[in-house]
């Protein structure tokens, strides 16, 4: 069932040109990086990296929610033996993958080398996963790309402000709650290929994002089959 799912997504994905056009986003960024001077490279990889594993699968995963909500493919499934979190986990898996050939590109043509590949590669993998999964649940609830504008600025405002803690700003001590946020622990990845990051840092981000998650799962889930499956406005 699950290879199936996976051979579904894939192939209408690639024909509605979602999947190329995530693919691209990452092709963009990669050259628009190739117009900074090397020393903002540090600075502006990983808000780039930021922003094609999380943000851009978050607002796309809406999108190929809505479509098959119109085109009434999820009200096909309802009637099928299909377990819904195999649907859920296809997607994050298809996405996730892509969001790491995104980031390769914006590694190999942004910064013209693939060094601290791994650390980029295991971040990008996580945060999508956590990104993905939200907008999942995030997006049962709405139609139309239209409704959906708000969660996805409300989600893009909040996700940045740790970028700008990071980096200075944002001091006062309420401004740790931050440290709560997804993309946080996701950055110390971002971040590695550039400056000296401990493991223990390292391995904390990743348990954070881990425990991201196994929420961010529970949330599709349960928000998923509420408002996309049964139709709950």
């Amino acid at each position: 069932m699950m290879k199936n799912l996976l051979k579904t997504n894939l192939i209408v994905g690639t024909r509605s040109y979602v999947y190329p056009i995530y693919v691209l986003i990452g092709l963009a960024y990669g050259l628009m990086l190739m117009a900074f001077p090397e020393r903002y490279l540090p600075t502006m990889v990983p808000l780039f990296l930021l922003f094609e594993p999380g943000l851009v699968g978050f607002m796309f995963v809406g999108t190929e929610i809505f479509a098959e909500k119109k085109d009434g493919a999820i009200g096909a499934l309802a009637v099928t033996p299909i377990e819904w979190k195999s649907y859920i986990l296809a997607k994050t898996a298809i996405l996730s993958v892509l969001s790491i050939v995104g980031a390769v590109l914006i590694m190999a043509i942004g910064t013209r080398s693939l060094n601290g590949l791994p650390y980029v590669v295991v971040g990008v993998f996580l945060c999508s996963v956590v990104y993905t999964l939200l907008g999942i649940g995030i997006s049962a609830k709405y139609y139309d790309l239209d409704d959906y504008l708000v969660p996805i600025m409300a989600v893009l405002v909040v996700s940045l402000l740790p970028f700008a803690h990071y980096h200075g700003y944002l001091q006062s001590g309420v401004w740790k709650v931050l440290y709560l946020v997804p993309s946080y622990p996701a950055l110390y990845f971002f971040k590695a290929p550039f400056v000296d990051v401990s493991r223990d840092t390292l391995v904390l981000s990743a348990a954070a994002l881990l425990v991201w998650s196994a929420i961010a799962y529970y949330i599709a889930k349960i928000r998923f089959y509420k408002y996309a499956v049964e139709g709950v406005r």
